[in-house]
């Protein structure tokens, strides 16, 4: 059966950018006066609680400056309750919102589900990680994976990071959790906003472990900070932007190089956290980021592939229960300038409307 036009595009653009790469602790109070900050030198300098603590695994002395934990064998996957070394701080009395980061030097992850990062936590059975980790597919991938009374659900996003060094973050908004990684500590990219829980986390910290029994690793932890939002986190709308995405949009105009694309089956989007899904005979899954501060506004699409995927960019427009996008198809070629295709140029232009409900929000439209 004939497949549909635009995955059919975006499809090729994929194949040919794969073979062009071959026990107890006492409650921590609000930082009011600053952050509360570990830069691990030489002594810890918060109160931390270890879950099943293993000192075999752990230093201060292998690499001065950086907490060290070697991964193991070790998983809290549903039923299991066997990952070593879980390093928390009670999240922060009277403070509703959060950022919590951390610095990861010298890991590439190598074997299935071994995996370094942020958590936040309840208990083994209710926890979200954003970690780098080596997905099952053997190659590394940034992940979001939160459980909830033993149900898991998890986002990966197959992106370069440096294995020299790189930055994860976690904004808490409610029960909204905004995760970001960087690659310089300055510009932070969204690959997600997770809703979780109540909004009352009782534990934060680090995690460092493996899927399989072989193949340790070190994973150095160069600091953790946990602190309020400033004004800028506070006021930006990405985390806006990506809520009122979600939902189910369905293309009422369809052009390629400037003509309009009348035949074939019809197109859907869907959105949810972290993932978008391009529907018409089959489904094309995608991880995405946004920029809604730039002008036009930016997307980039993230295909999810056997492999590090390039990008595909475009801009975007949203306004109430309408949502325009205009793609360049060419894998890692620049975003288009404007929301229009013109004869010649390549680009895919769609408008969808909002066929299911979602989570409504404030309009974006290039300036």
């Amino acid at each position: 059966m004939r497949s549909g036009f635009y995955m059919v595009s975006i499809r090729l653009a994929v194949v040919s950018a794969v073979l062009l790469m071959v026990p107890f602790s006492a409650r921590t109070e609000t930082p009011g006066n600053g952050p509360l900050r570990d830069d691990f030198d030489s002594k810890l300098a918060l109160d931390w609680e270890t879950i099943r603590p293993d000192p075999t695994h752990v230093s201060l002395e292998t690499h001065p400056g950086k907490l060290t934990i070697t991964t193991q064998y070790g998983s809290i996957y549903q039923t299991q309750t066997t990952a070593k070394n879980l390093f928390f701080i009670e999240a922060p009395a009277g403070i509703d919102d959060f950022v919590v980061t951390t610095c990861i030097e010298d890991f590439l992850p190598e074997t299935a589900w071994q995996q370094a990062g942020l958590m936040i936590y309840d208990d083994d059975d209710n926890y979200i990680k954003w970690v780098r980790e080596c997905s099952h597919y053997g190659y590394p991938v940034l992940n979001i994976v939160c459980e909830t009374e033993q149900t898991p659900k998890g986002i990966n996003c197959p992106v370069e990071v440096s294995k020299e060094r790189f930055w994860l973050r976690i904004i808490k908004r409610g029960n909204l959790y905004q995760c970001a990684a960087s690659l310089d500590d300055k510009t932070f990219t969204t690959y997600g906003v997770i809703p979780w829980g109540d909004g009352s986390p009782r534990k934060v910290g680090l995690v460092a472990k493996n899927g399989p029994r072989e193949g340790d690793m070190e994973a150095q932890f160069d600091f953790f900070e946990l602190r309020s939002l400033t004004d800028a986190e506070r006021d930006d709308p990405t985390c806006d932007v990506r809520r009122a995405l979600w939902g189910k949009w369905t293309a009422v105009d369809r052009q390629l190089n400037g003509k309009p694309v009348t035949k074939g089956p019809a197109t859907q989007l869907i959105v949810q956290p972290g993932t978008l899904i391009l529907q018409e005979q089959g489904s094309l899954e995608m991880s995405y980021t946004v920029d809604p501060i730039a002008t036009p506004n930016r997307i980039a699409l993230i295909p999810r592939q056997r492999g590090v995927s390039p990008l595909l960019n475009g801009i975007f427009s949203l306004e109430g229960d309408t949502l325009t996008l205009c793609l360049n198809p060419k894998l890692n070629g620049p975003a288009p300038d404007k929301l229009e295709t013109t004869q010649g140029d390549g680009y895919m232009l769609l408008k969808f409307q909002r066929v299911a409900e979602g989570v409504s929000g404030p309009s974006h439209s290039p300036q």
